[in-house]
């Protein structure tokens, strides 16, 4: 039998007698890395396997531990925080209480069996976020799977739009390297579904950037804020509603930094696909996107500036070629006309058998229009 591997912590402070002791006297129940102060930490939570919990002295030169924390939280928000100091400030433990959302806050010098019951506890909090994590990544995607098919049938140009993002979303977050991708995801394909009651004709007309008359151009202005109180009412998704309500705006300074920045990735990506719509296409994205205002950050320019690849990926396939993650390139009907998959479509497995079944009762017809939008070619199978 394997043995369960020890719970991870990192433990910061200046005095390496300090962090001596720690190794002796924590080192039976956790795996314990140390760190000489701040700087030293943050290489530690960039380069090596996740931790559990991690455990700052408050004062340290160049960096103190509300600092510390705060950053430490950028970089794995799923680690539990823990403060630990000799002093009586306050002011200096409400900082990191605010800055470094700590789990708990403990004073030098602390008895071997509270600090080891506290990292205990720290550990059991760890572990119930991700359990959590896990569930909101497999059952709320999984939903919102289901939510997306439904806007393709009542919505099919709004679906290609989400899609779309979606695509810019996947192709962007891996150079960026941001904690929750899921969040980011799930917030590009729910981002049309304020649009269910708008006239396609509406949509179409504002991406040729024609005239619309006041109704018109309320009725576009008004979906996110629509599609916000949507998915704000789903249990763990007020961060993603917040995300999809500022798509088309400046989102305040005071909201959280998720929000922020998946506001700013949604707005490029959503201003990418009225590009990719027109005859010009995507030749420079860079340069769409550097003249959006307000301005996007440079390093989600950066993120997107190669996209045009992943968008120009497009062939006729065979259904036996097919593969998860294509995007459907036409409406696919049957022999009598029935609607099958709308154009903008993202195969599934799923909707590949089904093709695969249609196809067997000579019910649809080869070849199929698809693309890859995730920065990959479509490329035909070997052999």
């Amino acid at each position: 039998m394997t043995d369960t591997p020890l719970p991870r912590i990192l433990c910061v402070d200046d005095e390496p007698n300090v962090l001596s002791a720690m190794e002796r006297n924590l080192g039976a129940d956790f795996d314990v890395v140390v760190a000489n102060g701040g700087e030293a930490a943050l290489d530690a939570i960039r380069w090596q396997e996740p931790f559990a919990v991690i455990m700052s002295d408050m004062r340290m030169p160049g960096m103190d531990g509300a600092t510390f924390l705060a950053k430490a939280r950028e970089l794995s928000p799923d680690s539990v925080r823990l403060l630990l100091t000799g002093q009586a400030d306050l002011e200096s433990s409400i900082a990191a209480i605010n800055k470094g959302a700590i789990f708990r806050y403990l004073c030098k010098p602390c008895p071997k069996d509270e600090l080891s019951a506290t990292l205990a506890d720290a550990v059991g909090q760890y572990r119930l976020l991700r359990a959590e994590k896990e569930l909101l990544e497999t059952t709320v995607s999984a939903s919102v799977k289901t939510l997306t098919e439904v806007l393709a049938m009542v919505a099919p140009w709004a679906f290609q739009r989400s899609t779309f993002a979606q695509s810019c979303v996947r192709h962007a977050l891996p150079k960026l390297e941001w904690p929750d991708g899921w969040i980011y995801n799930v917030a590009a394909a729910l981002s049309q579904i304020g649009c269910v009651g708008i006239p396609a004709e509406v949509v179409q007309a504002d991406a040729a950037h024609r005239n619309l008359d006041p109704e018109q151009r309320e009725l576009l202005r008004s979906h996110p804020e629509v599609a916000c109180r949507l998915v704000e009412r789903i249990p763990r998704m007020e961060t993603v509603a917040r995300i999809i309500r500022y798509q088309h705006s400046a989102a305040p300074a005071d909201e959280a930094l998720e929000v922020i920045r998946g506001s700013q990735l949604l707005r490029a990506a959503l201003e990418l696909e009225r590009h990719a719509t027109r005859e010009n296409g995507l030749e420079r994205p860079w340069e769409i996107l550097r003249a959006l205002k307000p301005a996007i950050p440079d390093y989600i320019i950066k993120a997107l500036s190669d996209l045009r690849a992943g968008v120009a990926g497009r062939r006729a396939a065979r259904v036996s070629e097919l593969m998860p993650g294509w995007v459907v390139e036409e409406d696919i009907r049957t022999t009598n006309g029935l609607m099958v998959l709308t154009k903008g479509h993202e195969l599934t497995e799923t909707a590949i058998a089904a093709l695969h079944r249609l196809l067997a009762a000579h019910a649809i017809r080869e070849p199929i229009r698809v693309s890859s939008r995730t920065g990959e070619e479509a490329a035909a199978p070997s052999g």
